[in-house]
């Protein structure tokens, strides 16, 4: 009864990406004979489920009074990641407590969510002027750019949407929007010529020329093309995709988690997935629209707007529409820093639509 009080629809949603998640990951366990995954997915499924129900019964407003203190802290936390952390994959983005990992960004991004909807609410102007502009893109360009250090692109990319749609819901005159865009245009034509590492420039140039490196930059979009394309219209089955089980697609269980279950349950299992993800987005939006403050709807609009450009783009990837840059599902792929960051936003959510009428 007393789930009642949360959002179903977000709820449902939550439930059917998660189960599909567990399917996908009990796949990709036998694929790469690693059982730990999908029992690790299930348990941090099961944590982030209790986590946003948790936080959907707490006040959003006590969290984001806390968000400077906690913001101040993740700034401490990804400075000593640059000289503590262990280098992992090329980055030092992963901190580890015994045989368990994490990756801080991915909770830093939701603090940085509730101190940009504390500083939007805080403006008292209709309409965004240059100095809230300023301390908004301040606010989050301090973390991203100690994440590209590490260097994680694909996550630091991630902070974006969030200050997108704060600086939209806060009503950025269009004046504003176009220095905003040739700003973007020149860092990056920088990060292209003093950022990107080759590998990172020939990802992007196979990308814009599919036939560049067909074995090399390329060979991950066209083996993530082939899988999806061969699920026909109910798929391989569970636990069959030939791409998947011969392990010819790479990065299946993270990047490319979208592929493997397209292949294995087609263009029926595809769909019920993305409507899931579609009803997700969509509450999350509709949340924004129902808050009882200026707070509420930044908060619910820029996680719905983190999520939404994250989801997108890592299908874009899958499907060869866009480049690779390391970017996950969210819920769907592995990990659980990943998982319990993406709970703790809709729980943020959840706690907007529980007090929407409340007058305290």
């Amino acid at each position: 009864m007393i789930l009642r009080r949360l959002d179903p629809w977000l709820s449902a949603a939550f439930a059917v990406v998660a189960v599909c998640s567990y399917l996908a990951q009990d796949s990709t366990a036998q694929a790469l004979d690693s059982p730990a995954y999908s029992s690790r997915q299930l348990v941090w499924l099961l944590l982030g489920a209790a986590t946003m129900v948790a936080v959907g019964f707490s006040d959003y407003r006590v969290w984001a009074r806390l968000a400077p203190a906690l913001y101040g802290l993740s700034l401490v936390v990804l400075l000593g990641m640059l000289v503590l952390a262990p280098v992992r994959a090329g980055a030092r983005s992963w901190i580890g407590i015994g045989s368990f990992g994490g990756q801080p960004s991915e909770l830093v991004r939701v603090v940085v969510i509730l101190l940009v909807g504390l500083l939007a609410a805080e403006h008292r102007q209709r309409r965004s002027d240059l100095a809230g502009v300023l301390r908004l893109s301040a606010v989050v360009a301090a973390p991203m750019a100690l994440i590209a250090l590490q260097p994680d692109l694909g996550v630091a990319l991630t902070f974006l949407p969030a200050l997108l749609a704060a600086l939209w819901l806060g009503g950025l005159p269009w004046r504003l929007w176009t220095a905003l865009l040739l700003a973007a245009l020149a860092l990056a034509g920088a990060g292209w010529a003093w950022y990107l590492k080759p590998y990172q420039r020939e990802r992007i140039l196979t990308f814009l020329d599919s036939d560049r490196a067909p074995l090399a930059a390329g060979y991950q979009q066209r083996q993530s093309r082939i899988a999806v394309g061969a699920g026909g219209l109910t798929g391989r089955g569970l636990k069959s995709g030939t791409q998947s089980q011969l392990r010819f697609l790479p990065a299946q269980h993270t990047d490319f988690i979208f592929a493997v279950w397209a292949e294995e349950t087609g263009f029926v299992g595809a769909t019920l997935l993305l409507a899931a993800y579609a009803v997700l987005l969509i509450r999350l939006f509709l949340i924004a629209l129902a808050a009882r403050d200026r707070l509420g709807a930044v908060v619910a609009g820029c996680i719905g707007a983190w999520l939404s450009a994250q989801t997108v783009f890592n299908l874009a990837m899958v499907l060869g529409l866009a480049p690779t840059t390391g970017i996950t599902l969210p819920l769907l792929s592995y990990g659980g820093s990943s998982i319990l960051a993406t709970s703790i936003a809709l729980g943020l959510a959840q706690s907007v639509w529980r007090l929407r009428f409340a007058n305290v």
